[in-house]
């Protein structure tokens, strides 16, 4: 733009004036002749306003000037906005708007997540069941390598068509994409995040409570614990052996929330398979035992941790599967569905899973009542777990990884309504004195 400005300064510079030319050296009178061609030169003016009249609008017949098109045919000539993009726009405005009326009115939430929800979860479980590994991991692996190729690609081909419609066409998919996931998560989990709490749906009163009521409800799970604890085997490091493979204990989960669920309306079982992550040692540095997927409807277990947190853990993923959003009440409904297991082994790791966050809580609020518990009720069986386990956890426990995954899971829960973050987990302990105090009572 600028550099045109200038050459076209040159041409006035460049000119030759006319006071320049010597007067001697006219042409004689006699030889006027030439004067007839000097029409020409008066018609030259005209030639130079003749590139202004070729660029002026043209007019209609009415002599008013053409409108430009409206901006739905601009649209369609964009070449952005096809049949399948302006679904995918409005089934994601239909979503937003299904997300803020599940903040503001629980009862539609807890509607929502019953029914619409649960059927787009279902869906998407069925979906992608039958893959034998995590598509969510495979997913997440190739994404860096999928979007170098995309954006190569696309910069080749803007290149060599630079027009508008091309670029768009490029663009298309991406907007769709992750326009997506988001229709997922604000039709297909989000609103479980703020349906009626598990608390009411159990009728249960949960409120803050005491190191006292810790110490009983403590007390009262190593009474279910203690018959059984015959019947499990531990290693000589102390930590107990799950005495089946992967797939066997998908099966005894599985009925064991079929189990639990036939007497609970608020949650609703279907089959499903929790997929072992491959890369379980690595992703142990970000201290994630499991993670529910909402976009794949997977529930994905990290196999490298100890064996009696996978069957807790399972169960958590598949309670999230299951509409179960907030994690303290999904570490209650794991605690709840592992206890109605035939399983010796799947009930003692809901007992023993609870028991460690009862007595870290414990420890908090009461250090004399913690020893005294540690000293007179803790089996030494759970103890020696809970030993191995630090011992196992000792090598992952200061990571940068982890810092920035639960910084990350921080932040991600708070903007869900859950003010505690990622401390929301420890809440168990709340519904679990709730739920033992409930039982003492009746």
């Amino acid at each position: 733009m600028t550099e045109a400005e200038d050459l076209a300064s040159v041409t006035e510079e460049n000119a030759v004036p006319e006071e320049n030319v010597p007067e001697e050296n006219a042409a004689p009178e006699e030889n006027a002749a030439p004067q007839e061609n000097a029409a020409p030169e008066e018609n030259a003016a005209p030639e130079e306003n003749a590139a202004p009249e070729e660029n002026a609008p043209e007019e209609n017949a009415d002599g008013e000037k053409p409108k430009k098109p409206g901006l739905i045919k601009r649209i369609k000539a964009s070449g952005f906005f096809g049949p399948g993009t302006s679904a995918v726009f409005i089934l994601f405005g239909l979503s937003v708007l299904v997300y803020i009326l599940s903040r503001f009115i629980s009862a539609f939430a807890e509607f929502w997540t019953r029914y619409p929800a649960q059927g787009i979860r279902f869906l998407l479980a069925k979906a992608t069941g039958w893959i034998p590994f995590s598509l969510a991991e495979a997913v997440l692996l190739c994404v860096p390598f999928a979007a170098v190729g995309y954006i190569v690609c696309s910069a080749v081909s803007t290149r060599r068509d630079g027009s508008t419609k091309n670029y768009n066409r490029w663009l298309r998919p991406v907007v769709c994409l992750i326009l997506a996931v988001g229709i997922t998560f604000f039709m297909g989990f989000g609103p479980a995040y703020n349906r009626t709490t598990l608390a009411e749906n159990l009728g249960l009163e949960s409120v803050p409570v005491s190191g006292q009521e810790l110490y009983d409800t403590a007390s009262a799970v190593v009474e279910e614990l203690e018959p059984i604890l015959g019947d499990i085997v531990f290693d000589p490091d102390g930590a107990s052996v799950m005495p089946y493979g992967y797939d066997e204990l998908v099966e005894k989960v599985n009925a064991a929330y079929e189990k639990y669920a036939a007497g609970a309306d608020y949650v609703s079982h279907f089959y499903s398979r929790p997929k072992p992550i491959a890369l379980s040692e690595p992703m142990t540095y970000t201290h994630i035992a499991g993670v529910y997927t909402f976009m794949t409807g997977e529930s994905n277990i990290n196999t490298n941790y100890p064996d009696f947190l996978n069957p807790y853990t399972m169960a958590h993923e598949m309670s999230h599967q299951r509409g179960i959003a907030r994690e303290d009440e999904a570490n209650f409904a794991a605690f709840l569905v592992c206890r109605e297991s035939d399983d010796v082994y799947v009930r003692y790791c809901a007992y023993a899973n609870l028991l460690n966050y009862l007595t870290a809580s414990l420890r908090s609020a009461d250090k004399e009542l913690y020893n005294d518990f540690i000293r007179g009720r803790m089996p030494s069986q759970v103890q020696g777990e809970f030993v191995a386990y630090s011992r196992f956890f000792d090598k992952y426990r200061e990571s940068v990884a982890s810092k920035v995954t639960g910084a990350v899971n921080d932040t991600y829960l708070k903007s869900q309504n859950q003010k505690a973050g990622s401390k929301s987990y420890g809440l168990v302990v709340d519904l679990a004195v709730a739920y033992y105090k409930n039982a003492c009572s009746k």
